[in-house]
């Protein structure tokens, strides 16, 4: 992996450690896998992956509504301004927003029908991206992937440690 990703990264010296070289590995594989999809969704549907997965997110809580904050808590890739997103997806008539009736700090945000179009319509590609891109792999790497994966999810360290500070 070393000299492929190194090239990649078009880095000269050795990785500090084996652990920066695959979180590195990490980022640029998530960063290549995501690209694709990222651009189709901007050239079929004009939406961004954040946009698209804040859609998917009210679309499965469906007929509930959610909070912001819930819709945040639920991102694949975080986004700090999940406001900003639902604005967007707001002005295009994607979701909706009501007050919550005990709390009027509260917006509650629903996906509209046009919303449930717009992913009937990319729910053909949505399935078929996951398999154009892995499929090389073979179903036991691909399975082995995921069992790594889950892994590396499950026994996340924390960064800062709290006894550095």
């Amino acid at each position: 992996m070393s000299r492929s990703l190194a090239d990649a990264l078009k880095q000269a010296k050795p990785f500090d450690s084996r652990e920066e070289e695959v979180v590195l590995a990490l980022q640029h594989v998530a960063a290549r896998l995501i690209e694709p999809w990222a651009l189709y969704l901007k050239g079929t549907a004009q939406l961004t992956p954040s946009q698209y997965n804040v859609l998917r997110i009210l679309r499965g809580a469906r007929p509930s509504r959610l909070a912001s904050s819930d819709i945040g808590r639920r991102l694949v890739a975080r986004d700090p301004d999940v406001t900003r997103l639902v604005d967007r997806l707001a002005d295009r008539g994607l979701v909706d927003r009501v007050r919550e009736g005990r709390d009027r700090r509260v917006v509650e945000v629903g996906i509209t029908r046009e919303g449930l179009a717009l992913l009937k319509q990319l729910d053909p590609a949505v399935q078929r991206f996951p398999k154009a891109m892995l499929t090389r792999l073979g179903a036991k790497r691909i399975d082995q992937l995921a069992v790594l994966l889950q892994d590396v999810l499950s026994s996340l360290g924390s960064f800062p440690d709290p006894a550095d500070q």
